[in-house]
């Protein structure tokens, strides 16, 4: 191997050329490094070249896609009204990685040698070659298109080009096929693509309206059929475009290759095109293994070819449809044709569809209907007893396979034994019925999801269908093997079917995945053999973002002994392509710890030299260290200066065991010393460099024996470092294990020493501790004292001068952790629901001002409605939702005032865009619901009342100035609909809440009720911290009847030092508040007759006592000072210690731009998988949260998982400083205020995601300092507005706080 292939291009030595030496370059060599199986076909060349050569209006292909893309091309005559596609030049991108991609296109190169050499000529090699060879000599027959099988297809076969290919360049799109709004449409989608051109969903978007455009062209212009023509579609050489700049990057998914072999069908013409077509179904049904609607399509595609060559055949001709009506076979076309699409090749594709799908229990009748139709066929014609043995085995097969149309297929065996087996009909009947056993009890076990699954799919609800395959799916995998009802082949089936559902569902896959794997252990015998390899291509070709699944295809491809040069292609597709560029570090590192990991074992295989010649040590270390450097380069440029690298650090453990396994001890030693910057204060790395230096002393005294090295003097030192770090997180273990080396290993001298600063670091550390302890209390009486002065604060302005001290939410549910209301969740919501005032009210009646508008066009944008309504009134707001039926759309529209409804009643059975519209009234369509779970969001809604009718809208309300309100209104198509909904009020739903569901009515209010509210309550604070429960009622009994009494406590189980007092009457309580400003036991009273809490503008959870840096468990004391007085050690961390300011902020991190109706709840459902919380701050007046870890490593994992997380439809997270939240403003909702406000009108139909807003710095903030007489000193609360200190205090309070200090002295 020639080390200066191992080099990145620019340090490659002069006349040695670099495989990227150009873009050029890389286009011609394409051919020597690109997968055998994606290159084209020799007809699909020719017909790409004819096609390149003949039209001027269309940019030559800028990669070798698939050949059907080429019948984009073939034009033939420029458009007169279409926008010539763009041409523009595309940059060869850098890969992700240097040093490993390189040795990636080396791998490549060595491999495929041959193959370039065979094929140097590429393109332009094909058309000399057709200048010499007659059309007829490169027309194979049908055979000779490569037939692949869910199993059988090429490992490496990923249809992801190194250089992608662009979409269409922004630019004013015009086309008479296509409306208005879908062409700004196109204009918004190429621009957001030609910043974003790895955006899955916007490439998806853009082809649909393109091809929906080609249709409308065929299908809609009332015009001849050569006007209608689909090569005159004005942005044919923009659907090429669109096209290929996605299938280079994706897996396409089943719905767009569908669409896509519809446009090639109508763009089809000669042979050649019909070929091709053929082979783009191939690549279908091998990338989307087991799609029912592929195989039909292919099928279908085949019989009509067969009828238009054997119109004699008007048996298959009844099953087919027509070609399309431009396609002109000449005679020498009409003789090709028939010798390529006979009987045998449509049979052949029919049963391949059979077997794929057979095992589909929803839809795979019709494959093997329209297979068994042609058998039957061909029966009648020639009924032999051969024929007819095997139509029967055909039959009895089909029967003893679980199916939803069993029946069905029961009563066409029936009719086929009366026809050609009649006189044995009953013994017949009798036997398959009783071998079908099995499969009719395996379907029925499975009926009741196949029928959830039907109507969920019917409907078009993504959500519903996606909770349903993964019920299904858990209650398979529930099955034990040995049972009868576990089928692997249906288990696999359903994994095909969810994964053609959801074809970039990471989480899918890797179940998929684990399934097969598990498979493979199990060792069954009795089933289809399943290529975990294959199904690992697929998987990352469909999720090319996923680190994880990329790293399974490596650690795979390594299992099954595959060449370096193959394993090597599949890093380099991973990294290349630039699709890793959105995702997080952690995918990356995946990929890279896969890769180094294989080269560091395949370096030191036994016989590695006769296995795999092109991986040596020098070859493996290239590579590791590459890997180490891309990341380090990779982290300083997303996360700048303060990237630390993989706190797991696993490359680097990767190298040092490269090296340990090369006996190169010193080199290994100094990347262990290297980390020490940026590990040396956690104890877990310097016990694994101890280890590892006790394992290397024993290797080198095994190996050579002598006096000098009997004592691992480098292990000594290791923990003499350690030891002497005074920022460890567990301490005590690192000195424990010092001394116990020392005493195990050392000498005499040594042991002393050790044992010396083992004595004086623990007393260290047990003032730590104990400082930390009390630090920890000191902080949390100030914290409580805050939160009393922040409370005494808000009350200023009120009338009655008090204020209601109550947590409103007190008690936390077992094993939840959230904060639950005083009162019941329903009356606390009804409250919440009645709390606005008569002006309010007056301002915006959503449900006396709402008009429902049905039947609007299936493209009807939020703008086009808007200008239709707008001379009946203000619109405040407007929601557009599709009907079930694909066909049309619903619109509910608020109005100002209930004048304007009345207005807009008028446009009742006006035409709307060809469509005539149905405007009801949409008063006594909208349900007030409250009490459901607090992480609900909106899918959990709609499924919940989905069942009662069509869902117009959920609206959660903006918890900008309350975040404790949790309710939401749920708005019907229709009256009758709401009304049956009401039927779940009072249910009970999950987390044993009881739901609130009434018609919505903002004009009437409930009567608050209970002791608070009729004055029966009082509220006492600056009470003793001692004091219990009946020491309290001992001193309010003497004013009345006490009913209750309670003392709030914190997480410690100690009172907050106030207390809530009940009495049995209004006056009772009144009495009671003589007891103000008098002294009990310790501390002066406050005493004041409980109020309702006022909104508040955040919400604090505390999910677990703050812990200080490390949660370690204790350490073991040595044995011969346990009983040592200075011994006592406490555990690494305290459940009380105060941490300092520095491990706070390294284990907090922001969410930014937070949606201002998500709920602390949805927050904590969020972030908790990541690791412990220890609190959560939501803040929707600053759009955002302040989330706190229990340890810093999990807030890592959090920030680069979070970070552009969708919490809502185009609503993506972000992960910053709390410095960069508080910078945030508010969220401002786009409705028609705000369009009046910013002077701007309606807003489009584009669904592109607006740009976030931009976030300037806040104002610089002033520290704490001395402040003067009645002012507070330090930092303002969070609460506060300014820098400012509090409000003066008024001669009352001096008067208190005389009172107060004089009974002290007292």
């Amino acid at each position: 191997m020639d080390i200066n292939s191992l080099l990145s291009p620019q340090d490659t030595p002069t006349g040695s050329p670099s495989p990227r030496s150009s873009p050029a370059a890389t286009r011609r060599n394409k051919s020597q490094t690109s997968i055998p199986t994606l290159g084209a076909s020799p007809l699909s060349q020719q017909l790409s070249s004819n096609s390149i050569s003949n039209s001027r209006h269309f940019a030559p292909p800028r990669m070798p896609s698939p050949p059907t893309n080429n019948l984009l091309q073939n034009n033939g005559q420029p458009s007169s009204t279409g926008s010539p596609a763009s041409g523009s030049p595309r940059s060869n991108r850098q890969a992700s990685t240097t040093g490993m991609d390189t040795l990636a296109d080396l791998a490549s190169m060595q491999h495929h040698q041959g193959l370039g050499r065979g094929n140097s000529g590429g393109m332009r090699g094909m058309e000399n070659q057709e200048k010499q060879t007659p059309l007829k000599a490169v027309r194979p027959s049908l055979q000779a298109i490569a037939r692949t099988h869910s199993g059988s297809r090429s490992n490496l076969d990923i249809h992801m080009a190194d250089i992608p290919a662009q979409a269409p360049t922004p630019r004013a799109f015009r086309s008479s096929s296509l409306p208005d709004t879908d062409l700004e449409q196109v204009e918004q989608l190429t621009a957001y693509l030609a910043e974003n051109p790895n955006a899955y969903e916007s490439h998806v978007q853009l082809f649909k309206i393109l091809h929906r455009g080609l249709l409308s062209h065929t299908y809609s212009t009332p015009a001849s059929p050569s006007e209608r023509d689909p090569r005159s579609y004005d942005l044919l050489g923009d659907l090429q475009q669109a096209i290929e700049a996605m299938s280079s990057r994706f897996t396409m998914g089943e719905e767009i290759w569908a669409q896509r072999i519809e446009d090639q069908q109508l763009l089809a013409r000669s042979v050649e095109d019909c070929l091709a077509i053929i082979e783009l179904c191939e690549k279908a049904v091998t990338d989307e293994v087991g799609s029912t609607k592929l195989w039909n399509i292919y099928g279908e595609w085949m019989l009509s070819l067969y009828s238009s060559v054997n119109p004699t055949d008007q048996a298959v001709g009844q099953m087919s449809e027509a070609l399309n009506p431009w396609i002109r076979w000449s005679e020498e076309d009409q003789l090709v044709a028939a010798e390529v699409f006979g009987k045998l090749q449509l049979l052949e594709v029919w049963k391949r569809g059979s077997e794929d799908v057979r095992f589909n229990l929803n839809d795979s009748h019709t494959i093997w209907n329209k297979y068994t139709d042609l058998l039957q066929q061909d029966l009648d014609l020639s009924p032999t007893q051969e024929a007819v043995s095997a139509l029967k085995s055909h039959f009895t097969d089909r029967l003893q396979t679980p199916q939803a149309t069993w029946d069905e297929t029961f009563q066409r065996f029936s009719s086929f034994i009366s026809t050609y087996d009649n006189a044995s009909y009953e013994d017949v009947m009798v036997t398959v019925t009783s071998s079908a056993a099995p499969a009719k009890s395996q379907y029925a076990a499975r009926e009741d999801f196949e029928l959830k699954l039907s109507r969920s799919v019917e409907a078009g609800d993504k959500s519903s269908t996606w909770t349903i395959f993964n019920e299904y799916l858990d209650w398979e995998m529930s099955h034990k093997r040995k049972k009868k009802m576990f089928s692997f082949d249906l288990t696999n089936a359903l994994y095909q079917r969810a994964v053609l559902q959801f074809p970039t569902d990471t989480n899918l896959w890797e179940d998929y995945l684990a399934f097969l794997s598990d498979e493979d252990q199990q060792q069954q015998q009795q089933r289809r053999p399943i290529s975990s390899l294959s199904l690992l291509g697929r998987a990352c070709a469909h999720c090319p973002w996923s680190g994880t699944l990329w790293s399974h295809y490596i650690q795979t491809a390594e299992r099954d002994n595959l060449p370096f040069p193959d394993i090597s292609q599949i890093k380099h597709k991973a990294t290349s392509t630039g699709l890793l560029d959105s995702s997080s570090m952690e995918d990356v590192l995946k990929i890279h710890t896969a890769m180094c990991s294989f080269l560091r074992r395949r370096a030191f295989a036994r016989d590695a030299a006769e296995e795999d010649p092109d991986v040596d040590p020098d070859v493996a270390e290239m590579g590791i260290r590459s890997a180490i450097e891309d990341m380090e380069a990779l982290g300083k440029q997303k996360y700048g200066k303060e990237y630390q690298g993989d706190p797991q650090y696993r490359l680097e453990r990767i190298y040092i065991k490269f090296l340990d396994q090369n006996q190169m001890f010193d080199q290994a030693r100094d990347r262990w010393k290297k980390l020490i910057s940026r590990r040396g204060n956690s104890y877990e790395f310097w016990l694994r460099f101890y280890w590892w230096e006790m394992i290397t002393w024993g290797k080198l005294t095994g190996n050579q024996p002598d006096s000098a090295g009997s004592i691992p003097r480098e292990a000594t030192k290791v923990l003499q470092q350690a030891a002497r770090r005074t920022q460890l997180d567990w301490p005590e273990k690192i000195l424990d294990t010092y001394l116990h080396h020392s005493e195990d290993h050392e000498e005499a001298a040594e042991i002393q020493v050790a044992t010396a600063h083992w004595r004086k670091a623990m007393k260290s550390v047990t003032r730590r501790r104990e400082k930390e302890a009390a630090e920890a209390a000191e902080y949390a009486a100030q914290q409580l004292q805050q939160n009393d002065a922040t409370a005494d604060q808000s009350q200023i302005g009120q009338v009655n001068g008090s204020k209601r001290k109550r947590e409103e939410n007190e008690d936390v549910e077992p094993g939840i952790g959230v904060k639950k209301s005083r009162t019941s969740g329903t009356d606390a919501e009804e409250a919440e629901h009645a709390q606005g005032t008569n002006q309010s009210a007056l301002k915006r009646d959503r449900e006396n001002t709402t008009v429902i508008v049905r039947n609007l066009p299936s493209d009807t944008n939020e703008k086009s409605v808007r200008n239709f309504f707008k001379e009946c009134g203000t619109i405040n707001s407007l929601k557009l939702s599709p009907e079930n039926d694909g066909n049309s759309i619903t619109a509910a529209i608020e109005f100002e005032s209930r004048e304007d409804i009345l207005v807009a009643q008028t446009k009742d059975l006006k035409v709307f865009r060809g469509n005539t519209i149905d405007v009801q009234i949409g008063t006594g369509t909208t349900l007030y619901v409250t009490n459901f779970p607090p992480s609900s969001d909106e899918s959990y809604i709609r499924d919940l009342f989905g069942k009662y009718g069509e869902i117009a809208e959920v609206r959660f309300p903006s918890l900008k100035y309350n975040t404790h309100r949790r309710f939401c209104y749920v708005q019907f198509k229709s009256p009758e609909d709401a009304r049956q909904a009401c039927e779940l009020d009072e249910k009970p739903v999950d987390g044993g809440l009881q739901l609130l569901a009434k018609m919505s009515d903002p004009g009437h209010k409930d009567k608050r009720h209970g002791a608070m509210y009729e004055g029966r309550e009082v509220y006492a604070s600056n009470v003793d911290w001692i004091a219990s429960e009946e020491e309290v009622k001992d001193i309010f009994s003497k004013y009345g009847k006490v009913e209750k009494v309670r003392i709030p406590k914190n997480l410690s189980g100690k009172s907050k030092g106030m207390t809530f007092v009940v009495f049995s009457s209004k006056e009772e309580a009144q009495a009671a508040l003589d007891l103000n400003n008098t002294k009990f036991k310790s501390r002066i009273l406050s005493v004041s007759l409980s109020t309702a809490n006022p909104a508040k503008r955040q919400a604090t959870t505390i999910l677990n006592p703050r812990t200080s840096a490390s949660t370690s468990p204790p350490p073991h004391e040595p044995a011969s000072t346990a009983d040592s007085p200075t011994s006592t050690t406490s555990g690494p961390t305290l459940n009380q210690n105060k941490p300092t300011r520095d491990e706070i902020t390294s284990r907090t991190l922001a969410l930014l731009h937070v949606p201002d109706t998500i709920n602390d709840a949805r927050i904590r459902t969020l972030m908790e998988p990541h690791g412990p919380l220890n609190k959560i701050v939501l803040r929707p007046d600053h759009a955002g949260a302040i989330v706190e870890y229990a340890d810093v490593n999990d807030a890592g994992k959090a920030a680069l998982a979070v970070d552009g997380y969708e919490i809502l439809p185009g609503r993506e997270l972000g992960v910053g400083s709390v410095k960069e939240m508080f910078a945030q403003k508010a969220e401002m909702k786009g409705g028609v205020e705000d369009e009046k406000k910013n002077g701007k009108g309606g807003g489009g139909g584009g669904k592109i995601q607006p740009a976030a807003p931009i976030r300037r710095p806040g104002l610089p903030t002033t520290g704490g300092r001395k402040g003067g007489l009645g002012k507070k000193t330090g930092r303002p609360g969070l609460g506060a507005a300014g820098g400012g200190g509090g409000a003066g205090k008024t001669n009352a309070d001096f008067k208190a706080l005389f009172v107060k200090s004089s009974g002290t002295e007292e």
